[in-house]
């Protein structure tokens, strides 16, 4: 069974065990592409949100300051978290539990973003 490419416009076909199509994987490894903090579909790093969320919830981050300063935590969290993951193979056991309560954390702003 085939996926869809990750990408947020992206509609190619591609095997199960990638997460881009060819040009999109190649941009994501060049660090052009990130994922949306609202959908988690990917889009382009320099944006704070996919176009699709952006043109959705557009109106809401016009006249809410705090929902797009919380869009732009949320992103910086996803930075960080992808960063980190790969270096904690020598954590104690306390930061690998506060690294998982900030990935939750953030998981759970995400959804009360897309709901709302």
């Amino acid at each position: 069974m085939a996926n869809q490419c990750k990408f947020w416009d992206c509609f190619e076909k591609i095997s199960p065990v990638h997460t881009f199509c060819g040009d999109h994987f190649e941009w994501a490894q060049a660090g052009d592409i990130d994922d949306c903090p609202l959908c988690d579909r990917g889009k382009f790093s320099k944006y704070p949100l996919c176009t699709d969320c952006e043109t959705n919830s557009s109106d809401s981050i016009k006249t809410d300051n705090t929902k797009l300063a919380t869009i732009h935590l949320l992103s910086v969290v996803n930075d960080l978290m992808t960063m980190v993951n790969s270096d904690t193979a020598g954590w104690p056991d306390e930061k690998l539990r506060q690294l998982d309560r900030l990935e939750h954390a953030a998981n759970m702003v995400r959804k009360e973003l897309q709901s709302g």
